[in-house]
């Protein structure tokens, strides 16, 4: 099955919203096993709309589209379709409802022209949108194509997406797909596909790698006619993979939401441990970064952000000799940091952070993207090592991701490694 993508309003072409929905759409159709080829945006524009209804009919067999069912003028989404399809728009009762009661629901006036998200073809399987005024629909679109649309907000396109199309297009393919997804960090995308090459070569189970800043995630994907002989496939290829990259692996999960943080909060929480951080070139975004996590306030207790030196002596104890004999930037002070801040809030573990991003303040001996972190529990404490490169953000985000790592392995019983 061939899929494509079209994401309607001049807001995109423009640059004023960032298009997100096309990357959601993309990865939740490739973890179906449906194929995108293309993806467009169009303007506000019913002509160009048209002509890109005809050109993504003509090569696809699902045209899904986003944006563009709201009241107003320029929302031409189903307009255009409708004509390309030589169909008629119509008012469908359980779409006004829907649509009266939201407005109801969010205390709001609705006006005349919001009638206008209720309306659709006669033949179309309207999807209700619990999370919005416009509600979705899929349009069958002759030959065994269809149209869906989509609202534009991800707010409301993501859950809607999930909940509705998803079961739709599972039955629609024939087939079900069992995936496990495979995070990695640690080790970078040449040597992971050094190690996998020929496993990403074979038919089913298909294996695919995604990368991101510092880590890799794999999909591993086998089609069957139920789950158990999905699992049963893929079982296999998960021991070979782990067998192959070891320790490199922090988390096989059966959907992409997976993350460091996410595992490090899972971590301690299944050990009943609670976590403090201390920063300096962070600012507090490793604790920022925990915070994003559901439930992070049963393993948070704090955090501290001491940026400037004094910070560090006033509010973690770090001892300004210290500081001046072996530097800001140095295994001692990220250490005594770490013990500082764990002392302080009587957490089981704690992690500092201390470095250089950049742009400028590095020396010969202390180079942009040199960082130390600190680790301290109740019983030791050690520094480790990092020497990373690139841009400022670069440098922060990947000291975060140390720093996130770190505390999972920790928590697990494992070894750091100095890098």
């Amino acid at each position: 099955m061939v899929a494509e993508i079209l994401c309607v309003g001049t807001e995109l072409l423009m640059g004023q919203v960032l298009n997100t929905n096309a990357q959601f759409l993309s990865r939740r159709l490739s973890a179906l096993g449906i194929s995108v080829y293309h993806q467009t945006v169009v303007g506000d524009n019913e002509q160009r709309l048209e002509e890109a209804y005809r050109q993504a009919l003509g090569r696809s067999d699902i045209v899904i589209t986003s944006g563009g069912l709201g009241p107003t003028v320029d929302d031409i989404t189903k307009r255009a379709a409708a004509r390309v399809l030589g169909k008629e728009l119509v008012l469908r009762p359980e779409a006004d409802r829907m649509v009266r009661e939201r407005f109801l629901q969010y205390h709001k006036q609705m006006t005349e022209n919001n009638r206008s998200q209720a309306m659709f073809t006669g033949d179309s399987q309207v999807l209700l949108n619990p999370y919005g005024t416009a509600p979705a629909a899929i349009v069958p679109a002759g030959e065994g194509k269809v149209i869906i649309h989509l609202p534009g907000p991800p707010r409301e396109l993501e859950p809607l997406f999930v909940e509705a199309v998803e079961p739709y297009l599972r039955a629609y393919t024939g087939s079900v797909l069992v995936s496990r997804y495979i995070r990695i960090f640690g080790m970078g995308e040449a040597e992971v596909d050094m190690r996998l090459h020929d496993l990403e070569e074979r038919g089913n189970p298909t294996l695919s790698p995604y990368c991101s800043t510092g880590e890799v995630m794999l999909r591993a994907t086998a089609a069957a006619a139920d789950e158990k002989e999905g699992l049963e496939l893929l079982k296999p290829l998960l021991v070979e993979i782990r067998k192959r990259l070891g320790d490199v692996i922090y988390e096989i999960g059966e959907d992409d939401s997976g993350s460091l943080e996410k595992t490090c909060i899972d971590a301690f929480m299944k050990r009943h441990m609670t976590v403090t951080t201390a920063e300096s070139l962070t600012g507090g975004l490793i604790a920022a970064t925990l915070v994003e996590v559901p439930g992070a306030s049963n393993v948070l207790r704090g955090g501290y952000v001491t940026y400037q030196s004094e910070a560090k002596t006033m509010m973690l104890g770090v001892p300004s000799d210290l500081i001046e004999r072996c530097g800001v930037v140095s295994a001692e002070v990220a250490v005594s940091m770490a013990e500082g801040a764990r002392k302080k809030l009587d957490v089981d573990m704690a992690v500092s952070a201390t470095g250089v991003a950049g742009p400028g303040g590095g020396t010969e001996e202390c180079p942009v993207g040199t960082v130390f972190l600190g680790i301290a529990d109740r019983e030791k404490s050690y520094a480790v090592a990092l020497h990373l490169s690139g841009t400022r953000e670069r440098i922060r985000t990947l000291t975060v991701k140390h720093a996130l790592h770190a505390l999972i392995r920790e928590a697990e019983g494992r070894a750091v490694q100095n890098t």
